[in-house]
């Protein structure tokens, strides 16, 4: 099982150098906020002074109160990791530096949007379901700000619940605070006590509304009966798929969507005896996933089921591997550009297991999409899922066994012959061609498996490859 790192708030107040206090004066202090052993996200160079120190200086009160509005999306909008994802290397070494101003993206994910006058770091806070990715980015760019800097730079993930009482313990301090001057009626104060009276009814929509990428309390009112819709008709996960994948304007289209792919799949088919195998041998996995309080590495999770299954399929690294043979793969077709929510699936399909898609496909992306649904077959406890376009941990674990089944890094190294040397554009375009898979696939096992420091290679004799132990008419 895997350790997330903690994430440390931690102040030091100033006395207010007024009397009386106002909000800002009362809550001013030094902040230091790290994650891990990592350096401080906090950090702050001032080179016409010469100096570098682990906190900045402000008052508190306009974080908490960017904290407290925000509360919803902090927890569960998981929107913004589609930016992230189409961002080269953002995996490894943050967004870089053509992320393009802070101000351009969401503002209730984006520490920098809490104001009040001060400069804040650069940090984005994106919760993919159990886990809450963050990245922090140092000041920069063609025309960097004047004056004292934020250095630090990192990507890495939480558990959300532990990330959800750091945030609150921090609130309560400040609301303490203003209570110990004397300070009442404040928007941050009201909020955060509206907040606290949330009964478990109202925080499930809430959270609904925010998967949408809605403020719940401002803009999810046009949506509210049909948010209530899809929480009563859809069963968790699927809702949670559906709500993270689809557009708001299109909820109704899309519940409708799903009600005719699970009519083209059919339902009440036999287990197939090949996936239940693959079920048995992958159950520790699953287990792991779905048990309350593990947090281990979704693509670590997805890497591992890959490679059990290629094992017990036979097929060699350096392989392809024919994602066809285990699934029937349909298309309904919607009539408009949505491709939020990208496919269904179940293992009970009329015909065995089934995947619907919304769209057609051309080979290489049809491939990584019916990877992803095989990933699902194992991990999934019920027989029905959703594939969303979302950057979820769910979500994680399918992308993260399609990659390693269609191109498994063990296999791009061997092909390369040695992963420390020049890697071309035509080796990526070679190994995707004789895989199947699309550059992309090739070009993230090399970023974040093949060329890793930690990477184990040993240059090995030529292997004597045997054939699969799936062929088409044997799993038919």
């Amino acid at each position: 099982m895997s350790t997330l790192p903690d994430v440390t708030l931690a102040w030091k107040w100033h006395e207010p150098s007024t009397v009386p206090a106002d909000e800002f004066t009362a809550t001013w202090a030094d902040l230091e906020m790290t994650v891990g052993s990592e350096t401080p996200l906090t950090t702050v160079e001032d080179r016409a002074a010469g100096t570098v120190r682990p906190h900045t200086t402000g008052s508190l009160y306009p974080l908490a109160e960017w904290i407290a509005f925000n509360w919803w999306s902090l927890l569960a909008d998981a929107r913004p990791g589609t930016q992230i994802s189409q961002l080269r290397f953002c995996y490894r070494n943050g967004v870089g530096d053509q992320r393009g101003a802070w101000w351009v993206r969401s503002r209730r994910h984006v520490l920098r949007a809490a104001g009040g006058g001060f400069h804040w770091p650069d940090v984005l806070f994106v919760p993919e379901g159990r886990q809450t990715r963050i990245v922090w980015i140092p000041d920069g760019g063609p025309t960097p700000r004047p004056g004292p800097r934020h250095v630090a730079r990192g990507n890495l993930v939480v558990g959300s619940e532990a990330l959800a009482e750091t945030f609150r313990g921090f609130v309560d301090a400040v609301v303490a605070r203003l209570a110990d001057w004397g300070i009442t009626g404040t928007p941050l104060q009201r909020e955060w006590a509206a907040l606290a009276d949330t009964d478990e009814a109202e925080a499930a929509f809430c959270r609904a509304a925010a998967r949408l990428g809605l403020d719940p309390y401002t803009e999810a009112g046009p949506y509210a009966a049909e948010i209530v819709r899809v929480v009563r008709e859809l069963p968790d996960p699927l809702s949670f798929d559906f709500l993270n994948g689809v557009a708001p304007g299109r909820i109704a289209d899309q519940l409708r969507w799903v009600g005719r792919a699970r009519e083209v799949a059919g339902q009440g088919g036999q287990a197939d005896p090949a996936v239940t195998e693959l079920r048995e041998l992958c159950a520790d996995v699953r287990t792991a996933f779905h048990a309350p309080g593990r947090l281990d590495n979704a693509w670590h999770l997805g890497y591992e089921l890959a490679r059990r299954v290629r094992a017990w399929a036979g097929v060699a690294p350096t392989e392809r591997f024919e994602t066809d043979t285990l699934l029937t793969h349909h298309t309904e077709p919607v009539p408009y550009v949505d491709r939020g929510l990208v496919a269904y699936g179940t293992r009970t399909g009329a015909g065995g297991p089934a995947l619907v898609s919304s769209r057609s496909y051309t080979e290489r992306p049809r491939r990584f999409l019916e990877a992803r649904a095989l990933c699902h077959f194992l991990f999934e406890n019920g027989p029905e899922f959703l594939i969303a376009a979302a950057h979820t941990h769910r979500q994680h674990v399918a992308r993260g066994f399609a990659l390693e089944l269609l191109a498994p890094a063990r296999g791009v190294a061997e092909r390369l012959g040695d992963p420390s040397g020049l890697v071309t554009a035509e080796d990526v375009e070679q190994i995707a061609e004789d895989y199947g898979a699309g550059t992309i696939v090739v070009e993230h096992q090399l970023d974040n498996q093949v060329l890793a420091q930690d990477f184990p290679w040993e240059p090995t004799a030529p292997t004597v490859f045997r054939a699969p132990r799936y062929p088409r008419e044997a799993a038919r």
